[in-house]
Order: structure tokens, then C-alpha cells, then sequence
């Protein structure tokens, strides 16, 4: 079937966007009906989210290796390349750590108190479970992975990144029209957001593109999560308290300027040195 890539690419989207829909609806009926703490709430979500997403997808790349004819010895989410999601973690710190080193140097925040990790060293641990089931591992299997291997068997790489990044940037957009369809109370998608997720997304394909592995995006997307909200935020318990001086804007820095556009950077810093490497041997 010529069409067939079309039909991948709709099944793999409305799969991680059902997935997500539903996942927050659990956690909303758990929460409503049964009175569930707020981190069982959140557990159940990243539960269903993975439930409900992973093994489809799973299913459904093995119709794209049918559809490109080739099916590689190791997958691009293979456990043997698990290593990368160091890789990936490490990158995110170093970026932020960087950040802050640029902040303070500029006056633009001051690092007022460090909490000793009994502060926050447990709460950081499940939220990073959490997030890795509700967020990071099933949004990075199937946009960095499936569909973005669908879209690079009829595209170009770079039209592929483009075209995988926009569906990224309307699957939450898609998740508030569901929510409003039902009548459920969701925060909406702001312009701001939008732009997030549209370097986000490329930031994160990028990745995968000089390291090969899903697990380099699944582990950069991972401590973007936990750096914005224990470091960059008061809305969980804080590794580092600090005083902004630009009203939010250092914070922004850090987390919008280096850690995703610096992402951007040292990728194609990384592609470009590969392929003059590659074009002198």
C-alpha cells in the first residue's frame, strides 16, 4: 500500500495522544472518586500512560520495518544502548550547571541556600519514576522513535524533524480539545509553550540523531523535567533556593537558553564534526 507510511504515522499519533487523554483522566477519576494522594494520583497516570502507549507502539514499529524493509540488529531503543541515557542526563546537568555559572557571573540570580539531599533526594526519586512512565519514556518512543522513522522513510532528515517536531507541538494542544470536549478543567497552551516545544522537540531529535539511541533523549527529557521543578521552581522540594533578579527571566535563561538551545548547539556541533570526520576518511 503506497498510502501505508500515512497510516503509521495517524496510528502512532493518536496512539501517544489517546495515551495521554487517558492517563490524565485516571488520575483525575482517581483522584476525584477514590481520594488518592496527589503522588499515588500521579502514578496511576504515568502507569496508564505506558500501559496504553508502549506496547502499540512497540506493535507498530515492527510495521515500519516492514515498510522500510529493514529491521536493524540493535533498535533504536534497544536495552544495549541504555548507557546513552547517562549521556543524555549528563548533558541536560552540565548545560544547566553552566547556566547557572553564566547567571551568577552576569548578577542576574543569586544562589541564596543549598538543601542537604534529605530534603529532597526522595521526593526527586519518585517524581523522576513518574515522569519517566507518564512523560519522558512513552513521548520519547513514539516521537523520536516511530514517528519520526515513518517520517524519515518518505522525507528528507531535516523535513523530518521539522514534520516530527510539529506533531509533537499538537499533541498537547490535541489533549485540551479532548479535555474541553468532556468537560474537564485543563490548563490551556500558551504561545510560549508552543515555542517550548517546537525547539524542544528539535533539540530532542536532534539527540537522537548523533547518538543513535532513544535513551539520550529519554534521559535529556528526564532531567530537563527534574531540573525545571526541583532547581527552577518552587513547585517541588528545592535542591537550590535563589534569588531572581530579572523577575523570572534568569530561570527562563536557564531553562529555554541553555539547556534546550544549548542542546541544539552542541548537537549539530556534534553532526557537523561527524560528517567532516566521515567526508576526510
Amino acid at each position: 500500500m503506497k498510502r501505508k507510511w500515512i497510516l503509521l504515522l495517524l496510528a502512532g499519533w493518536v496512539t501517544i495522544t489517546v495515551g495521554l487523554f487517558l492517563g490524565g483522566l485516571s488520575g483525575t477519576i482517581a483522584e476525584q472518586q477514590f481520594g488518592v494522594p496527589n503522588n499515588v494520583r500521579k502514578l496511576i497516570m504515568g502507569l496508564v500512560m505506558s500501559g496504553l502507549v508502549i506496547p502499540p507502539i512497540l506493535y507498530l514499529y515492527q510495521h515500519v520495518y516492514r515498510l522500510t524493509g529493514v529491521k536493524p540488529k540493535k533498535p533504536v531503543y534497544s536495552w544495549k544502548s541504555g548507557y546513552h541515557f547517562i549521556t543524555g542526563v549528563l548533558l541536560a546537568i552540565v548545560l544547566a550547571s553552566l547556566g547557572f555559572m553564566i547567571a551568577t557571573s552576569q548578577g542576574w540570580i543569586v544562589i541564596e541556600q543549598w538543601h542537604p539531599p534529605d530534603h529532597w533526594f526522595a521526593a526527586l526519586l519518585i517524581n523522576s519514576f513518574i515522569a519517566f512512565l507518564f512523560e519522558a519514556l512513552p513521548e520519547e518512543l513514539a516521537f523520536r522513535g516511530m514517528l519520526y522513522d515513518v517520517l524519515r522513510h518518505r522525507f528528507s532528515t531535516w523535513l523530518a524533524v521539522l514534520f516530527q517536531t510539529l506533531l509533537f507541538v499538537c499533541f498537547p494542544i490535541a489533549n485540551v480539545l479532548m479535555a474541553v470536549i468532556v468537560g474537564l478543567t485543563i490548563e490551556s497552551v500558551s504561545l510560549g509553550y508552543i515555542i517550548l516545544l517546537l525547539c524542544f522537540g528539535i533539540c530532542l531529535q536532534l539527540l537522537r540523531l548523533w547518538t543513535g539511541s532513544l535513551w539520550t533523549t529519554i534521559g535529556f527529557h528526564l532531567a530537563f523535567l527534574e531540573i525545571n521543578r526541583f532547581v527552577l521552581s518552587n513547585e517541588y522540594p528545592a535542591i537550590l533556593n535563589y534569588h531572581d533578579l530579572l523577575l523570572g527571566a534568569g530561570g527562563g535563561f536557564i531553562s529555554f537558553y541553555m539547556i534546550v538551545i544549548g542542546g541544539i548547539i552542541v548537537s549539530l556541533f556534534i553532526l557537523g564534526a561527524k560528517r567532516f570526520i566521515w567526508k576526510r576518511a
